[in-house]
């Protein structure tokens, strides 16, 4: 990732750049920040003091529309964002490390009108969080949020995997669809995107580069993206009572035990279940790709 930052820059520069960027403007509750864009994933942050930090990957290179002085690493870059900001989507994905059920992906948009109620519910990680408590609170969440859970089931992982050889790929067509399924369902418009980073950003754009269309703008990717972000820890919840579910319904449906994870007990279960069961009925709850092989 390239961060570079101007000092003392120019009010005529400050203003040129506002001018170029004010369709990309994401929400900003920063004191110290008089702007705030993001720009295919690129952030570009304007503050009080007449700086300008530029942040993302080939972000050196977008600096340069503008600047043709020496430029300063950055090596303690600010936060763009704080955990309690509404008005935001977040996204984030379950299950891609389980050997059994589908990969799913939720984008999740936080209303300021119902944010109040939604920042007081018992949400985090969803990884220190019991069963119990994720199906509890997700209904409650799901019902203050705007949202879309795309569900990749198990046939059409597999699919896509033999297509692509890279589950990096597969999520990011996931989130690209949840998104755009997001934006299109509640006319959603010129909002910061956070996901949680999987990939870095340029990546995930090559990944996407022949699908149609790809949102592209305001895309801020975020590591470890629940704990700093209210709408990425939604998603979570969300995806994972989604995953939770399409689990019990397998279980039913086929009359099997489908532990999560990818243990050496649960790839010993799936080896088990590949010797006994045809293709046609393992691919339906199986992540192929899984090495099998227990040590």
């Amino acid at each position: 990732m390239n961060n570079v930052s101007f000092k003392k820059v120019d009010p005529k520069i400050i203003e040129e750049i506002i001018n170029a960027y004010q369709p990309y403007e994401v929400n900003n509750t920063d004191p110290n920040k008089v702007k705030a864009f993001n720009k295919n994933g690129i952030t570009i942050t304007i503050y009080k003091t007449n700086s300008v930090l530029f942040q993302g990957y080939h972000a050196d290179k977008e600096a340069t529309k503008f600047f043709t002085v020496p430029i300063t690493i950055s090596n303690n870059i600010p936060q763009t964002t704080s955990y309690f900001q509404k008005d935001v989507i977040g996204n984030d994905e379950v299950g891609v490390g389980d050997v059994f059920g589908p990969l799913v992906v939720t984008a999740t948009y936080l209303p300021p009108v119902t944010f109040d109620q939604l920042k007081v519910l018992p949400i985090k990680d969803s990884k220190k969080m019991t069963t119990e408590q994720i199906m509890s609170v997700a209904p409650v969440i799901k019902k203050l949020v705007q949202s879309v859970t795309i569900v990749v089931d198990n046939n059409q992982y597999n699919q896509w995997y033999d297509q692509y050889q890279n589950a990096h790929v597969i999520k990011a067509l996931a989130h690209n669809q949840a998104l755009q399924q997001l934006i299109a369902n509640y006319h959603l418009r010129n909002k910061a995107i956070f996901i949680d980073q999987f990939v870095n950003a340029t990546k995930y754009f090559e990944y996407l580069q022949n699908i149609t269309p790809v949102i592209k703008d305001n895309l801020i990717f975020i590591t470890k993206g629940e704990e700093k972000s209210l709408a990425i820890a939604c998603s979570a919840i969300l995806s994972r009572a989604a995953f939770l579910t399409a689990i019990k319904n397998l279980e039913a449906k086929y009359h099997l035990a489908l532990p999560l994870g990818a243990s050496e007990k649960v790839k010993a279960l799936a080896q088990k279940y590949k010797a006994t069961y045809p293709p046609h009925d393992y691919q339906h709850f199986l992540k192929l790709h899984f090495n099998l092989t227990t040590k």
